[in-house]
């Protein structure tokens, strides 16, 4: 049988092996048994939590694309739209003798959930002024121009959004889409476009360069489409001296395409407006959707009265939820990571620590989540990492509108950073 004493002798060891130093940011990853540490000592530090707009956030060639307009009581109003180039489904087509548009209907098929009360909405459809690039990124505040025509025709207005419910169009019952009727005057462009247009995607990207739809309304929900499969699609329906046929220009993963979300936050967090930081909040907000990131203020790390040789065993962070009733779900994970020195975004170093508990998630005994982040913690310590400043978000803030309200130290006691730590 293995010794009892074998982790208290290598502990021992490995302790006098650091000498008079605060250890290395390898060692204190939170990995000792609690049990088995040497004078184990707990601190309860200061600091706080604002929220702040996300001004960084990836949303190219995401899993999803979001549409629709909703409105809440804790986070106002969040617009959902999208840019998106459309490829050929076949090149080289023939449109045949003397062809005629006959109508356009866009087709975005449902991929997920939905947000909000879901109804009608009116949908503006305009075409792209320049081209999206698929080895480009584009970040949520990135806004493509259009050329300022609704290509949806009004008397289709408004358009039904619901992900369970059939669409009726004259004789017809079709599964639940989103449904876009445009202009035919715009088909027939199409159609009279010279056929080196419709040579290869390439040549057929230079000559349409996409289009953008976003809603005009006031509510009715936001709901999630589908971007990568070819089932979202413009239909060009028409005839020629011979024929009455179609042809689809399709949305897939070789589709460039870029979300788009704008907010606007009510009185409580009106400083979001602005571009600024909330300021002595008494609960704050996590919104998906590139509404906005937590940032933990962690500068009570410095005020920590350490020995030399302190090992950080956990630095948790447990910030209490505010129970309420909502429309928007809770994220299932948060998040931690840190402003990049040269710019960017880069994820806290728990993230590549093997066997660190990192947490992120809801802890029901508590009523709140929970995160631990030692490796962060043992670099401020030993002064290797400066940075004050930690951040959280959702995962999945680029394809979801998810939505947690957070108790502050202003107004909880609840709300607490805690380290553990051995000498």
């Amino acid at each position: 049988m293995r010794s009892v004493r074998t982790p208290f002798l290598f502990l021992v060891a490995l302790l006098s092996l650091i000498g008079c130093r605060k250890p290395d940011s390898d060692l204190g990853l939170g990995l000792q048994p609690e049990g088995e540490l040497l004078d184990l000592r707990t601190d309860t530090l200061s600091f706080s939590v604002e929220m702040v707009p996300v001004d960084s956030l990836r949303t190219d060639e995401r899993s999803r694309l979001l549409l629709g307009n909703t409105l809440d009581p804790i986070s106002g109003l969040t617009s959902a739209f999208f840019s998106t180039e459309l490829r050929l489904s076949q090149t080289s087509i023939d449109f045949g003798t003397d062809p005629v548009c006959d109508s356009v209907i866009f087709t975005l098929r449902f991929n997920g959930p939905a947000y909000g009360f879901n109804f009608d909405q009116y949908l503006s459809v305009e075409q792209l002024a320049d081209t999206l690039s698929i080895d480009s990124a584009y970040y949520a505040r990135d806004l493509p121009a259009t050329v300022p025509v609704n290509l949806a025709i009004p008397e289709d207005q408004p358009v039904q959004m619901h992900p369970s419910q059939s669409v009726i169009v004259g004789s017809d019952t079709l599964s639940a889409r989103v449904h876009i009727p445009l202009d035919p005057a715009f088909g027939q462009s199409l159609i009279d476009a010279d056929s080196s247009v419709y040579a290869t995607n390439e040549a057929w990207r230079a000559h349409f360069k996409g289009l953008q739809v976003r809603s005009q309304s006031g509510g009715g929900g936001i709901v999630c489409l589908e971007p990568n499969a070819g089932i979202s699609y413009m239909t060009l329906h028409y005839h020629n001296t011979e024929d009455t046929t179609s042809y689809n220009f399709i949305i897939n993963s070789n589709a460039a395409r870029v979300g788009h979300f704008q907010h606007s936050w009510p009185p409580e967090f009106g400083r979001l407006n602005d571009s600024l930081a909330t300021e002595m909040a008494e609960r704050v907000a996590l919104v998906g959707a590139a509404g906005s990131y937590l940032r933990l203020d962690l500068s009570g790390l410095d005020s920590l009265d350490a020995a030399d040789g302190t090992i950080i065993n956990r630095a948790e962070i447990v910030l209490p939820v505010e129970d309420l009733p909502s429309k928007l779900p809770r994220p299932s994970t948060l998040t931690a990571f840190m402003k990049g020195i040269n710019g960017g975004l880069e994820l806290t170093p728990e993230a590549a620590a093997p066997g660190v508990t990192y947490g992120g998630t809801f802890d029901p005994e508590r009523n709140a989540y929970v995160l631990n982040l030692p490796v962060y913690a043992q670099r401020r310590l030993n002064g290797e990492e400066t940075r004050p400043y930690v951040y959280l978000y959702s995962e999945l803030s680029s394809v979801a509108l998810e939505q947690v309200v957070f108790y502050t130290t202003i107004s909880s006691p609840d709300a607490a950073f805690i380290v553990t730590r051995s000498e």
